[in-house]
């Protein structure tokens, strides 16, 4: 969050979808400090005393502090045992297996073992070679020892208070009125507008060339490839492929061509998304159960190498005529998209279609892409639950953020890169996105909400509500565009069969995975035999699976 956001302000910040930027922004500046105040204790407390003129006592600390990292080592050497033989499930529900069970035995057999027990041999070597010098300089220098057992002891308690201090912040959060900060930091404030504004700066996929490969991916069944130009809007689940295109023609089957279509367009696109607007408006003004929450706004997405090159497709404001300029303007390089975006649970769910319209070559092209937030990891929302935001909490997270004391050991050369963190939050000023810099591209990099989110495929009971919300959306939008189109004297008969179609289709729309396997075609065809080979079926060929 620090190194992407809030000291990167040579990128644009991602749009923001069911959620606030800036007070994420304010609690990971609140919980880096944290980190930084404990690492700084734990070197402190080894160069202090050796500045003072105390080095035997600076000596005790740090071989103290070394026991806990070998500790660490050797406990991490147990887990890559574990995680590197996988458990076989019993086909008996409630027994594990028990040959991949870990046993203490295993540390007396090197021939099984052999790279595993050489390390864990080197680390008692090291340990015990740490404890007979501590031992021998504490003998020597008692009050040297005194003084570094009081270190040990403040070193104890400072990491019970930051843990104690975390699980305070984490407990004002979940009953804080407002989560904002009273008074906004200048680089705050430019994310808040750039998290708002009508523009999303998108990062094109490198070049082919540029990254040297030779094949592409046949495999992703999708219009905008592997990743999604829709930066912060989640995962891409749904989209029209193809578009839909409606020759612009007068109802009548009679006629030829030439005469039935419309040589000038009886309207303007700007017109078919002004109607489309207000039509999902509506859903949103009903009382009640009823309801549907679905906050209507236009998108512009610009490509980062097209503001390298035209800082004008990036202006710091749009008005009305230059939306409409956008939209009426085929094959321009600001694409408008029509964003419809529903929350659920609370936002803890976030699903957002984006409504695409061209009008060119006597046609009307709709495209339409829906992409999805999925709930965040169980970490995130553990605070909420029973038992985690009371004084036992408290208590619990204090002794928590001891026992993790040998990984922050491990950790503390990291104090380099908060310097560098403030250096740059310091330094470099609020906003570098307004004017072109030399071979720096300015598009969103990372959005934190859509990091955290989990995958469309992992989603369960609440994939259901939240595909019938978007065909609901859909279904509106292509009525509504409908009865507009009939209402410009166009003829909609072909509109509606092809509306028809998508409604009720569900395999290349919908799904979490649009690839194809074992698939055959035509008569006779067969999948993973050989011609003269029989299937077993008595019809003459056989279906794929998808």
């Amino acid at each position: 969050m620090i190194d992407e956001v809030c000291t990167a302000p040579y990128r644009r910040v991602a749009p923001s979808y069911g959620f606030d930027i800036v007070p994420v922004m304010h609690h990971a500046w609140r919980a880096a400090t944290l980190n930084a105040l404990l690492r700084m204790a734990v070197t402190g407390a080894v160069v202090a005393p050796a500045l003072a003129g105390a080095l035997p006592a600076a000596i005790l600390v740090a071989c103290g502090l070394a026991l806990l990292w070998l500790l660490r080592l050797a406990m991490l050497l147990r887990d890559v045992d574990r995680e590197s033989r996988p458990r076989r499930k019993s086909k008996r529900r409630g027994l594990g297996s028990v040959r991949g069970q870990w046993h203490p035995l295993r540390l007396l057999s090197p021939q099984k073992y052999p790279e595993k027990a050489d390390a864990l041999r080197r680390i008692g070597f090291a340990a015990l070679s740490l404890t007979v010098g501590g031992l021998a300089i504490a003998l020597a220098h008692p009050d040297q020892a005194t003084a570094a057992l009081r270190i040990a002891v403040g070193i104890t308690l400072f990491c019970l208070g930051v843990g104690a201090s975390r699980q305070l912040m984490l407990n004002r959060i979940l009953r804080a009125p407002t989560l904002r900060p009273a008074r906004l930091s200048g680089r705050q404030r430019t994310a808040d507008v750039q998290q708002q504004h009508l523009c999303a700066v998108y990062r094109r996929p490198r070049h082919s060339e540029d990254e040297g490969e030779d094949e592409d991916d046949l495999t992703t069944f999708t219009l905008f490839g592997d990743e999604s130009p829709f930066i912060g809007a989640g995962e891409i689940v749904y989209q029209w492929n193809p578009p839909m295109s409606i020759q612009l023609l007068r109802p009548g089957d009679d006629a030829p061509l030439h005469e039935r279509e419309h040589p000038v367009p009886p309207f303007q696109a700007h017109e078919l998304v002004d109607y489309l607007r207000e039509a999902v408006r509506l859903l949103d003004a009903d009382s009640g159960n009823v309801r549907l929450p679905a906050h209507v706004r236009d998108r512009v997405y610009v490509a980062e190498t097209d503001v390298a090159v035209d800082r004008s497709l990036l202006p710091q404001e749009f008005d009305e005529a230059d939306l409409n300029t956008i939209i009426n303007t085929p094959g321009s390089k600001q694409h408008h998209f029509l964003e419809v975006i529903t929350p659920v649970e609370g936002s803890e769910f976030v699903a957002t279609v984006l409504l695409h319209v061209s009008l060119q070559g006597r046609t009307l092209s709709i495209s339409t892409a829906a992409c999805v937030l999925a709930h965040t990891p169980r970490s995130f929302q553990r605070t909420a639950e029973f038992g985690h935001h009371g004084v036992a909490a408290v208590i619990w997270a204090a002794f928590r953020e001891l026992a993790a004391l040998p990984s922050e050991i491990q950790c503390s050369w990291r104090l380099f890169l908060y310097l560098y963190a403030l250096s740059k939050a310091a330094i470099l000023p609020r906003d570098l996105t307004s004017t072109p810099i030399r071979n720096v591209l300015i598009g969103s990099r990372v959005s934190i909400r859509e990091r955290s989110a989990q995958a469309w495929s992992k989603i369960q009971l609440e994939k259901s509500d939240i595909l019938g919300r978007m065909k609901t959306i859909e279904q509106r939008l292509l009525r509504a565009a409908g009865d507009f189109l009939a209402a410009k004297d166009v003829d909609i008969s072909d509109f509606n069969d092809r509306a028809l179609k998508i409604i009720n289709s569900g395999i290349f729309n919908f799904g979490d995975n649009n690839s194809f396997s074992n698939n055959a075609v035509g008569d006779a065809a067969q999948v993973g035999v050989s011609v003269n080979q029989s299937t077993g079926l008595e019809t003459p060929s056989a279906g794929g699976s998808k």
